[in-house]
């Protein structure tokens, strides 16, 4: 299977909160992990998935798409 989130994905997400002053203990909450697990998603770019990256946006309220690959996005955009 094709990975469909960016290979930076963790990185955009860590990015992301430092600039908008979240904590990844309030993500973790409301993704329902703990924070040592959302700690090894961040350390592990493969346990960022693409179900990961949609929970994640739910919870920040912005699009997954900047989790998500071009190619994936592309796929998203041509289904509707």
């Amino acid at each position: 299977m094709a990975n469909v989130t960016k290979i930076d994905a963790n990185l955009i997400l860590e990015k992301y909160l430092d600039e908008h002053g979240i904590s990844k203990t309030f993500v973790a909450n409301k993704v329902g992990i703990s924070p040592q697990a959302l700690n090894r998603r961040l350390r592990v770019n493969t346990a960022f998935d693409a179900d990961f990256a949609f929970k994640v946006a739910k919870v920040l309220g912005i699009s997954p798409t900047i989790f998500l690959s071009s190619s994936y996005t592309k796929s998203l955009k041509d289904a509707k």
